[in-house]
């Protein structure tokens, strides 16, 4: 039989020494153990192979296109962090899709040599009323991966640079080779606040040397005179200028200063910041931030629009658009017979009637009474609501639309349905329960937008990640409505592949019961030996697959990436890597 359960391999290693032998109740539910003496065992479409070690039984067929490895080696001496190398080939790694002697196959990993970078930064300008130039400010590196898909992993590794001894800035450090995104921060100098802009150098091929001679020059200067309406002070408001890529911050951040102006007439308050223009393709968008607590919306400004013939000086920027009153407005979240419910709660603008170029976000909680509190510029807003502690509950959402006034918008309420139910019963490919498997139900990753788009449009509360583990082969719990990579995952060593549904939908009906009724296949099985860029042996290095998922919209183009398996390499760098044969039985 192919399902030995691994109790008996305890029971037998205990009969020697039966007296100081124990056995753990819970070792009861272990799951069963993919083995074989024979193919007879395995059934039909699945032969008895050797698995690393062992005999088990695999597929014989497989659709896997698009498959990526990623090799966690673990925290590196020079980084001091976890390095990640995705290894893959155009379209992915691939798989025959039929193999009469079993789908096993030999696949020894290598981690690729690391890049080298050894890169010196100069700045010009000169800061802190002419006493230090820009050269001389330490600057922290970061660089942030692009990844190719959505849903794989990011990963930052970060320096600070020392001075070059010419007047400028250097910096070295080893990371994967890859695409990045480099992101270049002078730090504060002593006392003086004055410190030169950020730059931001987008998409940067790093190969295995990267040894550039980055020369900045004097930043670009942005100033010029904002029109602010009677009534509304901006003393202490941020004003400075982000990559419309990324939303990172390319300028020196500016703290407005406004007197209070007792005329009935708008006033003028000037403006002027430093900032590094790099990415010419893309105007960088200038953002206008008030201070915390104030309930005013962050107004943005596209610089191509504003700049003719490409000046950044003497610009006119307008807040008059917001001049309208903020309305207090007081709800709460009540599930369906009205009892409050303890939640997160976020409020983002849909459309502000005042202009299409502001956004408003507030995130926040309720009171133990389910009260929530805001003040909110009139317009329209999507509130989300997300229970805090209650896993019986699901997430809500409510358009709120905040016509002009100066009382109370009271008595608003947003509903907080009853968790949906996700459960089902596992079985293996001959019929046994899958005891002990853990299973996850992790939020899909959604349609990327860019900055803009994220800021000015209603961005959602994702669903909250849900888990449990088979008991006697069965699962149940409560879930948020959404859309879930869903994934069953055997006992590690047991042989067995992840069983994974990508785009599981929870339907959004309050109670709604989803039932599952799925069986484990056998696997598909990559094996071999992980070695260092140097050639040698690499032990307990995790190997992570991921799979790149149809978007369900556009046919025949990617969505991302769903993780469908994961293994460590043992001491001698050997690795064993069951995965499921596809991801749609």
């Amino acid at each position: 039989m192919s399902r030995r359960p691994a109790v008996r391999a305890a029971l037998l290693a205990c009969l020697p020494l039966a007296a100081a032998c124990g056995i753990p109740l819970e070792a009861l539910e272990v799951g069963p153990q993919n083995a074989c003496d024979s193919s007879a065992e395995c059934g039909p479409e699945a032969t008895c192979a050797s698995v690393g070690r062992q005999r088990a039984c695999v597929a014989t067929s497989a659709s896997l296109e698009g498959l990526i490895l990623e090799i966690r080696p673990g925290a590196s001496r020079e980084l001091g962090t976890e390095v990640s190398h995705l290894l893959f080939a155009p379209g992915g790694i691939g798989l025959p899709p039929h193999e009469p002697g079993g789908q096993v196959h030999s696949l020894d990993l290598q981690v690729p040599a690391p890049a080298r970078v050894d890169a010196t930064l100069s700045m010009g300008g000169s800061y802190c009323d002419g006493a230090i130039d820009g050269g001389a400010f330490p600057v922290r590196v970061e660089f942030r991966r692009v990844a190719s898909f959505q849903g794989l992993p990011g990963q930052r590794y970060a320096t600070i640079s020392e001075p070059d001894g010419a007047g400028g800035q250097r910096f070295r450090l080893a990371i994967p080779t890859g695409n990045y995104h480099v992101y270049l921060i002078p730090q504060a100098s002593g006392e003086c606040d004055d410190t030169p802009p950020p730059i931001f150098l987008p998409n940067q091929r790093i190969p295995e040397r990267w040894t550039p001679d980055i020369k900045a020059g004097a930043p670009e200067v942005l100033h010029g005179a904002m029109e602010v309406p009677q009534g509304v002070r901006v003393d202490g408001w941020k004003l400075d200028l982000v990559d419309a890529l990324t939303g990172s911050v390319i300028s020196q951040v500016g703290l407005l200063k406004h007197e209070p102006d007792l005329s009935l007439s708008p006033s003028r308050v000037d403006f002027s910041v430093k900032f590094y223009w790099t990415d010419k393709e893309r105007s960088p968008l200038i953002r206008l931030r008030p201070k915390d607590l104030d309930p005013r919306p962050t107004v943005y400004w596209e610089l191509a629009a504003l700049a003719l013939q490409g000046s950044t000086g003497n610009l006119d920027l307008s807040l008059l658009p917001i001049g309208a009153e903020s309305r207090r407005v007081e709800g709460r979240t009540l599930d369906a017979e009205g009892n409050p419910v303890l939640a997160a709660v976020r409020i983002q603008s849909a459309n502000l009637e005042m202009t299409q170029t502001a956004g408003f976000k507030l995130d926040t909680e309720t009171d133990t009474n389910g009260l929530f509190q805001a003040s909110l510029p009139p317009g329209e807003y999507v509130v989300f609501a997300q229970p805090l502690n209650d896993t019986t509950k699901a997430k809500g959402e409510q358009v709120l639309k905040v016509p002009a006034g100066d009382d109370c918008y009271c008595g608003q309420s947003v509903l907080i349905p009853e968790a949906g139910t996700l459960r089902g019963r596992v079985r293996g490919p001959a019929g046994e329960p899958m005891r002990g498997a853990d299973v996850f139900a992790i939020p899909s990753t959604g349609e990327v937008s860019d900055y803009l788009g994220r800021v000015l449009g209603p961005d959602p509360l994702l669903p909250r990640q849900a888990s449990g583990v088979l008991r006697g082969g069965g699962f149940s719990f409560g879930t948020d409505p959404g859309e879930f990579d869903f994934s069953v995952r055997p006992t590690p060593g047991s042989a067995y592949p992840w069983l994974v549904r990508p785009r599981l939908t929870v339907p959004a009906v309050a109670s709604a019961v989803t039932e599952l009724d799925l069986t484990v296949p056998y696997p598909a099985v990559l094996q071999g030996v992980i070695r260092d860029h140097a050639g040698a042996r690499l032990g307990d290095a995790m190997v992570v697959a991921w799979l790149l998922v149809e978007s369900e919209t556009a046919r025949g183009t990617v969505a991302g990436v769903i993780q469908i398996g994961e293994t460590r390499s043992a001491p001698d760098g050997s690795y064993v890597l069951p995965l499921p044969p596809s991801t749609s039985r």
